[in-house]
């Protein structure tokens, strides 16, 4: 995040009245085990317009790669398939693999802005056909403006088009590339 932009949530949370209330100790009703990679940076094409730049920083602070970028077999991302999706999350969500959010036909390239916009804004993908996995944190994302929506739309249209097929909807199969069983494991 900026400088600007921590001060800002700093100065929010510091405006907001305290409260004193005892919390039971947490018990999450599943595991979370995540693979955050912090060194992955997501790249930002040396031309980029001001609109990709805007979407590159929404990106990097919302961590989409760390989603959709699969891990190897020792946990270290796959910088090679950046946004490619194919990592399995297994959790209250059910069992699942991300999706490629990448430019090439076997990600969302048919996907426009408006597209994009709806799919973020009512959860469901492909033109409303498909209902998103709730693990997509869509329900913050939708209350984005179309502005930031449409720059990191722009951004990930910058990003190297990854060939690989994921759709939870199908039966899964063994996929030689994330290594994982999805949907149209069998495709790449």
């Amino acid at each position: 995040m900026t400088d600007e932009d921590v001060a800002s949530v700093i100065v929010y949370v510091r405006s907001l009245p305290a409260v004193k209330n005892q919390l039971p100790k947490r018990n999450l009703p599943f595991t979370v085990k995540l693979n955050f990679h912090p060194e992955m940076e997501p790249p930002l094409p040396p031309d980029a317009s001001e609109q990709v730049k805007h979407g590159w920083y929404l990106v990097r602070i919302a961590q989409c790669n760390d989603c959709h970028t699969p891990s190897d077999e020792h946990g270290k991302a796959r910088t090679d398939m950046m946004f490619g999706g194919g990592a399995r999350l297994k959790g209250a969500w059910g069992d699942v693999v991300t999706p490629n959010i990448t430019p090439d036909p076997s990600g969302i390239s048919h996907y426009d802005e408006t597209m994009f916009i709806k799919t973020i804004r009512t959860g469901r993908a492909s033109g409303g056909v498909r209902q998103l996995n709730p693990l997509m944190p869509y329900s913050y994302f939708r209350n984005m403006t179309d502005d930031d929506l449409k720059a990191i739309f722009a951004y990930l249209r910058t990003v190297k088009p990854v060939r690989h097929h994921v759709d939870n909807s199908e039966p899964p199969v063994y996929c030689k590339l994330c290594r994982q069983k999805h949907g149209f494991g069998d495709k790449d």
